[in-house]
């Protein structure tokens, strides 16, 4: 691959030759501001990070977390743009293309924290969910079957919903920031847990979506090794959009520890500090000296343990940038991380204290109850929509899900299956309280 093909900022939906910067924004800007204004990334707002319906402003939701990651991968692609001769050529702006790549990285995530999608594999796996998909091929089956949000992201950024619009190409974003969304190119059939490839251990493309990206592979010219097996090479940038959510994802939850009272502030600050203090040249951390408050001093260390680590991931990225491009590098850039002691203890104690703690089990436990509830209601009234209840039910459905299974069986689990994934925490338990009669609207 060559970065050459790989940056350019053909949209897609549109002719090849139609791409315009012009009027004070680029094209991967363009895509911020579409992201931004979408309902979808709204939505994030009311979805659980780590901690669940957080009541106040101290811990973080997923959509602070997007904008944080965008953060770190602008200053990633700003850096990388600098440091690498070819690209230092280029006038399309890596820093804005990575921003908008990590601003949606989350944005097909189901509600409930980050067992929403074990819990929709839960149901469709079962006696009652194989019965809504058991008539489809096995290749679409596995959509289901092995469902993953980072697939649905890709569904949402791109799917062109015939209901809404006849434009194609969804949000009609670039080639390259759905590329480098695409962490994962490879199709619910094709993936293996077992792969040594990092691109390839999880699925990231639904079976419908493949065509899509087969496109986009082809206007950026990304590698794809193996003809029969829907299966491609990573683009170079996800490489870095993946680092950015690795470093948020690892320092923040763990700040979030500690503002929760979780995690105590002399373990943040011995831990932070050390990742701080492991990059040449050292980090200036004078700056420490003049704060007497704890809580800043922990957003003081936490942005100095950022800035190390985004130093060290522009610097990997350099090292392995040819093998890279010739997609013969299948790890993530944040397993170099391990041989700190202070990221794998990070790593170690938030799975302890933060992500096994009581509050976050019993949230992802309800997750197992309502998700499948929610799917159950909506997929049993689509595939009998005559019954008085289910006619009802349908009516609850935006207008542009309202498909019967009888019709368009596969596109009725995929389109209800979205509608359940793009519900906010606090919608999702709402809606599943008021159709199972636990909770009745007065007014």
């Amino acid at each position: 691959m060559d970065w050459s093909s790989l940056i350019k900022p053909y949209r897609l939906g549109c002719p090849k030759n139609v791409f315009d910067g012009s009027k004070g924004r680029s094209e991967f800007h363009r895509d911020f501001d579409r992201i931004v204004f979408s309902s979808a990334f709204r939505r994030l707002n009311g979805k659980t990070q780590v901690v669940p319906f957080p009541n106040s402003d101290l811990t973080h939701t997923r959509l602070t977390h997007s904008l944080e990651s965008a953060s770190v991968a602008r200053s990633l692609g700003n850096s990388v743009q600098e440091k690498i001769a070819e690209l230092c050529k280029s006038q399309y702006d890596l820093g804005a293309l990575l921003a908008a790549t990590c601003l949606c990285h989350d944005i097909g995530n189901p509600p409930l924290g980050h067992s929403g999608e074990s819990a929709i594999q839960y149901f469709f796996e079962s006696e009652e969910g194989r019965k809504h998909i058991n008539e489809l091929p096995a290749t679409k089956q596995a959509d289901f079957l092995h469902f993953d949000g980072n697939a649905m992201g890709f569904h949402i950024l791109t799917h062109h919903n015939t209901y809404k619009t006849k434009n194609y190409g969804g949000l009609g974003l670039t080639l390259p920031v759905l590329a480098a969304y695409c962490k994962y190119p490879t199709c619910t059939s094709s993936f293996s847990k077992e792969s040594s490839d990092v691109a390839s251990k999880k699925p990231g493309l639904f079976s419908g979506d493949c065509e899509t990206y087969s496109e986009i592979s082809e206007g950026l010219k990304i590698n794809k090794p193996n003809t029969k097996e829907n299966r491609w090479d990573r683009h170079p940038l996800a490489f870095l959009a993946e680092a950015a959510d690795d470093i948020c994802n690892t320092i923040i939850d763990y700040e979030d520890g500690y503002k929760s009272g979780i995690i105590s502030f002399k373990s943040l600050e011995k831990l932070f500090s050390a990742i701080a203090n492991s990059t040449y040249p050292k980090i200036n951390m004078e700056g420490l000296k003049k704060i007497n408050c704890d809580r800043e001093k922990a957003g003081f260390l936490r942005s100095k343990a950022i800035n190390s680590l985004t130093m060290k991931t522009v610097e990997l990225f350099q090292t392995h940038e040819n093998e890279i491009l010739a997609g013969t590098f299948k790890e993530c850039l944040s397993d170099y991380f391990k041989q700190y002691d202070s990221w794998k203890r990070i790593r170690k104690e938030s799975k302890e204290k933060l992500y096994n703690r009581q509050q976050v089990l019993e949230k992802e436990i309800a997750g197992f109850e309502v998700i499948p509830g929610l799917l159950k209601i909506f997929l049993s009234a689509s595939r009998d929509p005559a019954s008085s209840k289910h006619e009802k039910i349908l009516k609850l459905l935006p207008s542009e899900f309202n498909k019967t299974y009888k019709e368009l069986p596969y596109e009725a689990i995929m389109d209800i299956t979205t509608y359940v994934c793009g519900m906010t925490d606090g919608f999702a338990v709402d809606t599943y309280r008021k159709l199972t009669g636990m909770k009745i609207p007065y007014s």
